[in-house]
């Protein structure tokens, strides 16, 4: 099994850029561009978990939406969609909705961990699937095409370096004698895997920060 120098990953967690930053008030979207001028890019009261592209053109959140609940194979939970909108308030768009399936690679229930891949071209999340994993799936922001990626409980897009846009994957694995655990791997965009991280990301988020 190979394992992987955290020093090598070059992993960038920030959600901000040149000072610019997305927030919500009272369930809205904003965008504050670090002059000190602030924009409210949505209405409506029903929106969460803003993440800035690279570029800091774009933002992604999650918007919540009436309907019956999603069951999954770890809960039922509140439908929701996935949208992102100009930081000039313009080109609001709908990405991806929850929805039903029997087949856990299929079902999205909900959009969790936000990520933009390095060219900000393509969105990753991960949403509740199975008993004990969820499941990550990417979202062509320029064409609304979705596909599932491979099960994952936990991911960070590597932006720069040797390893940029691979994925930093916290994954349910089975030890071959029984018994199973949680760990870090880097995987490259096609589910191929570069190799062992480790149990948690202590390290390398008290080398890179987490912003």
């Amino acid at each position: 099994m190979k394992r992987i120098a955290l020093s090598l990953l070059g992993i960038a967690l920030a959600t901000t850029a040149f000072g610019q930053t997305v927030s919500v008030k009272d369930g809205n979207i904003q965008f504050s561009d670090g002059s000190g001028k602030t924009t409210a890019l949505t209405s409506g009261g029903r929106d969460s978990n803003p993440v800035l592209a690279p570029d800091s053109k774009w933002v992604a959140f999650v918007r919540k939406v009436d309907g019956n609940k999603i069951a999954t194979g770890s809960d039922e939970v509140e439908p929701t969609e996935l949208w992102q909108v100009r930081v000039d308030g313009k080109e609001l768009s709908m990405l991806v909705r929850c929805r039903e399936s029997k087949k856990m690679e299929s079902l999205i229930g909900g959009f969790e961990n936000l990520q933009f891949s390095a060219d900000g071209k393509l969105l990753y999340f991960v949403t509740a699937a199975w008993v004990t994993s969820g499941a990550v799936h990417v979202v062509d922001t320029t064409n609304r095409k979705e596909r599932y990626v491979f099960p994952g409980n936990d991911i960070k897009v590597v932006k720069s370096g040797e390893y940029k846009d691979c994925l930093l994957v916290q994954q349910h694995r089975y030890f071959v004698g029984g018994g199973s655990y949680n760990w870090y791997w880097l995987l490259r965009a096609d589910g191929k895997e570069v190799g062992a991280v480790g149990e948690d990301t202590s390290n390398f988020e008290a080398t890179y920060g987490n912003e």
